[in-house]
């Protein structure tokens, strides 16, 4: 356990959890940084350097908890329907595949200099908008999803014929 983590959990003073995330593109001009329950925004510190996030209304949901190590995040973004859909409208004329990389962040109110839990190199797989916000899923890549292209079928491996 980190001291960040245990400093949060067992803290004498009132603590409470800072959720921000990050979202970029390599086509946009800058990052999007949003906070979730600061109202007037926050300073946090990570990658040494401090960066200023922003209020909007968020809803993070971190899904379940799955033992194949699959990392997920489901974000509403209650922007009215303002920025987001601008920016995956860059990405579309530009015509890139890259998909926006989404970092989630959580803060204990005491010690904003470092991070208690750090969900990084998520990315945006789906997104939604409408009049109220946009929401969007945000994984981690499928890095081991491998296959060969062969069917294992008696008449491309005869020696299989045993197990049917």
């Amino acid at each position: 356990m980190s001291n960040q983590l245990e400093e949060y959990l067992f803290a004498t003073q009132p603590a409470y959890l800072i959720e921000c995330i990050e979202i970029k593109h390599s086509l946009w001009a800058t990052p999007l940084h949003y906070v979730t329950n600061m109202a007037d925004g926050v300073s946090v510190g990570h990658d040494s350097s401090y960066f200023n996030y922003e209020y909007v209304p968020l809803q993070i949901d971190k899904g379940s908890s799955s033992d194949d190590l699959d990392q997920s995040l489901s974000i509403t973004i209650g922007d009215l329907g303002d920025i987001v859909p601008d920016l995956i409208d860059q990405i579309l004329d530009a015509g890139s595949t890259e998909r926006p990389q989404v970092t989630y962040r959580a803060y204990s109110s005491l010690d904003l200099s470092t991070p208690i839990l750090v969900i990084d190199n998520l990315e945006v797989t789906d997104q939604s908008s409408d009049y109220q916000g946009t929401t969007f899923n945000a994984e981690a890549p499928k890095l081991n999803a491998v296959g060969t292209g062969l069917l294992f079928t008696k008449a491309n491996f005869p020696t299989l014929i045993g197990f049917y």
